[in-house]
């Protein structure tokens, strides 16, 4: 027996996206709900944020939408079949993101530790509201292989939410790390890797196979 065959290549992806979506939602959900119920349902009456309520507030609740409308961008079913529902639910997701990225870049000033946390979330602020604007330019474009590529970046510069919720109380309970110390890291720990990831999602090949197909006698 001897040939060598390929996988189509538009299985892999779609396999990949599959992954990649079932990944995302449940910590999606889990910081969405966080969210709303932190700054919404009982929102805090201390902290240096606490002075800036509406502007947190319109942070938080707009941030907890473009997590919740995220992950649907992704399900390659959803684009394919229902096509109206993919364009509508990313107008949203573009919407909440310019909203809670102009919050976030505005109360980046008021974050404590200095200058370090200031560039940090400001800095993701920034980069969060121009990868969000470059798929939005893209898909008008009908670049939709760009388009693509731009909202994988900006969906993993959301999902910083999920990841500082997550290293704030490692470094400050596990490594002990003091707040001082722990607030700068994060300020640049919980995008920067996403970044990372995603740009090496985005670039690795997809691997090739060998298939043996047997010959005819």
């Amino acid at each position: 027996m001897s040939a060598v065959g390929t996988e189509p290549l538009q299985k892999n992806v779609r396999k990949r996206a599959s992954r990649l979506w079932a990944i995302w939602v449940l910590p999606c959900l889990g910081v969405a709900g966080y969210a709303i119920v932190r700054y919404l349902v009982i929102p805090p009456s201390q902290g240096h944020y606490s002075q800036r309520l509406p502007l947190l507030q319109l942070h938080a609740t707009a941030g907890a939408i473009a997590l919740l409308s995220g992950p649907w961008q992704f399900w390659t079913w959803l684009r394919n079949v229902h096509a109206a529902w993919h364009r509508w639910l990313g107008r949203v997701y573009l919407i909440a993101v310019a909203a809670s990225s102009v919050a976030g870049f505005l109360l980046s000033f008021f974050s404590e530790e200095g200058w370090p946390t200031h560039f940090g979330f400001g800095v993701l602020a920034v980069l969060w509201f121009w990868t969000a604007w470059k798929g939005y330019a893209t898909a008008r474009a009908q670049r939709f292989r760009a388009h693509r590529e731009w909202m994988v970046r900006s969906f993993a510069l959301a999902l910083a939410a999920f990841t500082l919720r997550n290293e704030l109380p490692l470094l400050l309970f596990v490594a002990r790390v003091s707040f001082h110390a722990a607030y700068i890291t994060v300020s640049w720990l919980c995008w920067v890797p996403n970044l990372i990831v995603a740009e090496w999602w985005l670039r690795r090949k997809t691997p090739r196979r060998r298939v043996l197909i047997p010959l005819a006698p």
